[in-house]
């Protein structure tokens, strides 16, 4: 249950919630609303530099890669999964050969984010924001506790390891039990946060298939974990479970809506 304003402060000072620990968590949303509005400014600014540096063709060229269509799709700038595709495609996409190249200037084996920069001026807390984030490998998380609008402790499922984050919207819907898919950046100042989470939480059941990709992994690289460099070059496996998933979760959701309609 939150304290009130004048009850007694939690941390047990003898001082009124008001006058002690409130003061210091207001002071940590704000910093936190300013944090995200400078991520978010970034991103807008990144997009059309992205489309000089690599092509106009390049956001769909990333879109292409990262659904895994052997045809061409058109890229939707309102498809929720953008919330995960577009810090994919700005701080993990990346041309491998000549041939794949969209346009002629674009750069081989960089990130939009690592291009970025080295050509544009930004402030410290820019650059800070782009070290922390670029080449962030995207994982499958468990949640484990929800403190809602400020923090989440999850297992990452594919390193076999606990986190704690600060993050003050998914942790606003999200329940102890479900897995979700996203990046976490590098600290700042000491300060742990994710880069993206997936639009779509998965049901609890969906930590078998996780768990059958991770041994699959470790089976086929013969190693005894799975680090950040591994999880990097298998991300693709990782992206491909979660669409699969999703389409499976959001096919039963619409077999059971429509079900309840005939019934009705």
């Amino acid at each position: 249950m939150k304290a009130g304003r004048n009850d007694p402060c939690p941390c047990g000072s003898g001082e009124k919630y008001k006058k002690c620990c409130l003061v210091q968590e207001s002071a940590a949303r704000s910093d936190e609303v300013l944090f995200r509005e400078a991520e978010a400014a970034l991103m807008e600014r990144m997009l059309p530099f992205a489309e000089e540096a690599f092509g106009e063709s390049a956001i769909e060229q990333a879109w292409v890669l990262f659904l895994d269509e052997m045809t061409e799709v058109t890229f939707d700038p309102e498809d929720p999964l953008n919330l995960l595709f577009i810090p994919w495609f700005l701080f993990n996409w990346v041309i491998e050969t000549p041939e794949d190249k969209p346009a002629s200037q674009a750069p081989l084996n960089q990130t939009v984010a690592e291009a970025f920069l080295q050509t544009e001026e930004l402030s410290a807390l820019e650059r800070d924001i782009i070290r922390a984030s670029n080449r962030r490998p995207l994982s499958f998380f468990e949640v484990m506790e929800v403190t809602s609008g400020q923090s989440l402790k999850l297992h990452d499922l594919m390193q076999d390891q606990a986190l704690a984050v600060e993050e003050d919207t998914a942790s606003q819907t999200l329940k102890p039990g479900e897995i979700i898919v996203g990046s976490i950046m590098l600290p700042i100042n000491g300060r742990v946060r994710p880069l993206t989470i997936g639009p779509f939480a998965l049901p609890e059941r969906c930590k078998e298939d996780v768990i059958d990709l991770r041994t699959e992994i470790l089976e086929k690289t013969e190693a005894s974990g799975i680090d950040e460099k591994l999880l990097h070059q298998e991300e693709a496996f990782t992206i491909g479970l979660y669409l699969d998933l999703l389409d499976e979760v959001l096919e039963e959701s619409y077999e059971d809506d429509e079900e309840e309609d005939e019934e009705r």
